[in-house]
């Protein structure tokens, strides 16, 4: 997600749930769809290289701060708050209710890694497809639901 301040305009895109799974996050291709997602964004918000494009210093946007640098991009490593941080939890929350997590209310009560790991854990067998199973800990934690 992508917001001009000074504007409220923005750009929203999605690295599927897929890409987080199996060996498709074993060889990070997420980061890949996230560089065309904010590649997309910088030419909808027609963003110009001289004008400061703060960016979320997690991993995900890695490889796209990496090559807005290399393409003369006037990158701010920046941690996400605010307006910007609400309305990218909103559009988080909005992604799980459309895969079908639950409705706005019952995703919005789960904000925390914890309760969405329990809300997992109560139908592991339906609703591991919503983890990031290529993360390295989900085998444990997978073991630790079935016991």
């Amino acid at each position: 997600m992508m917001r001009r301040v000074e504007t409220g305009e923005r750009h929203v895109g999605e690295v599927p749930l897929p890409l987080f799974q199996g060996s498709a996050f074993k060889e990070k291709r997420y980061l890949d769809v996230t560089l065309e997602i904010v590649l997309e964004g910088v030419e909808a918000l027609k963003i110009e290289r001289r004008e400061p494009l703060h960016v979320c210093t997690g991993y995900v946007l890695s490889k796209a701060r990496d090559e807005l640098v290399a393409r003369g991009y006037n990158v701010v490593h920046v941690k996400i708050t605010g307006g910007t941080q609400d309305l990218a939890e909103r559009e988080f929350i909005s992604s799980l209710v459309k895969l079908g997590v639950g409705d706005t209310s019952m995703v919005s009560g789960m904000r925390s890694y914890d309760a969405f790991l329990a809300w997992i854990r109560e139908h592991l067998e339906n609703r591991e497809r919503f983890v990031k199973t290529g993360w390295s800990a989900w085998p444990r934690l997978r073991e630790e639901s079935e016991t």
